[in-house]
């Protein structure tokens, strides 16, 4: 544990004292931890765990797997974690319509390929129709429309 806490510190750019302040402990606490005097509490982990949520439990605990947490898709519009693909909802221009022609929900981030309807062959859109639309909230609630 006292190898991955000194890691942890160095990988993300910070100094003992600053790490201690950041995670709310003495810095004692911290060079207790890193000289191996003492090993940290559960509750000086889940206050790591808090303040770098980017940081994987398994290694941080255990010594498994790597260091930082993979991406997980957390926004049905976005291709990668950090770039949305469609414009924000709240914007006060209009927004053009889409189709979405294939859309792929599971752990694996992919993007979403979306076609202008303008684009998409007459018939086509004759052949299907709105079941109903979700759209989530960031607070984790939903709400669910269905046409008709």
């Amino acid at each position: 544990m006292q190898d991955r806490l000194t890691k942890l510190i160095t990988s993300e750019k910070l100094s003992p004292s600053k790490f201690a302040e950041i995670i709310g402990v003495q810095r004692s606490s911290i060079s207790h931890m890193l000289s191996g005097r003492n090993k940290p509490s559960f509750d000086v982990i889940q206050l790591i765990i808090k303040k770098f949520p980017h940081i994987s439990v398994d290694w941080l605990m255990m010594g498994t797997g790597d260091m930082y947490r993979k991406p997980v898709q957390t926004n049905l519009f976005d291709q990668t974690p950090q770039s949305p693909s469609v414009p924000s909802m709240v914007s006060s221009s209009p927004l053009p319509e889409y189709t979405n022609k294939e859309v792929k929900v599971n752990n694996a981030p992919e993007p979403v390929n979306v076609v202008p309807i303008s684009k998409v062959p007459e018939n086509a859109l004759n052949e299907k129709q709105v079941d109903r639309v979700l759209i989530f909230y960031s607070d984790k609630t939903f709400t669910e429309y269905k046409p008709g």
